[in-house]
């Protein structure tokens, strides 16, 4: 892992929405006594080119069972490397994990923005905004112990 990633690229950030998918469930399944859980999965890609990184972090909203609605949000950025680039082979190198536990300078800025717009978009029928935490949900860890 490499701890320090932020400092292997520019300062300047190219920020974008990619995408956002929201469907409204009409017809629902459940009584009015049914648990409805609702999950929340993050899902980080990134991609290499000459110039830099670009990553793509995605949030889906769903609920079990089958209910009220279901959404994806994306935003990504585009990252340029600095003249420190040759200091790692980053074609072997697992940048969705990278970024994922080093990237905060860039991923909590895009889950921020992600998490905002779920909000809007949840208000927007009359009732209160889902707000959902502005980090990234990580894999849970084997226990060691």
């Amino acid at each position: 892992m490499i701890a320090n990633l932020q400092e292997y690229f520019r300062t300047e950030i190219g920020i974008f929405l990619d995408a956002v998918n929201y469907k409204r469930i009409e017809e629902s399944n459940t009584d009015n006594n049914q648990q409805i859980a609702i999950l929340c999965q993050d899902n980080v890609n990134a991609s290499l080119s000459d110039e830099g990184v670009r990553i793509l972090i995605t949030r889906s909203v769903t609920f079990d069972p089958e209910n009220i609605f279901t959404m994806s949000v994306s935003f990504g950025a585009d990252l340029r490397f600095n003249d420190r680039k040759s200091e790692h082979d980053w074609k072997n190198i697992n940048l969705a994990e990278e970024f994922m536990e080093n990237g905060d300078f860039v991923t909590s800025q895009l889950i921020s923005r992600i998490s905002l717009i779920i909000g809007e978009i949840t208000s927007s029928f009359g009732q209160q905004p889902l707000i959902l935490p502005a980090v990234l949900a990580k894999k849970n860890m084997p226990d060691k112990g």
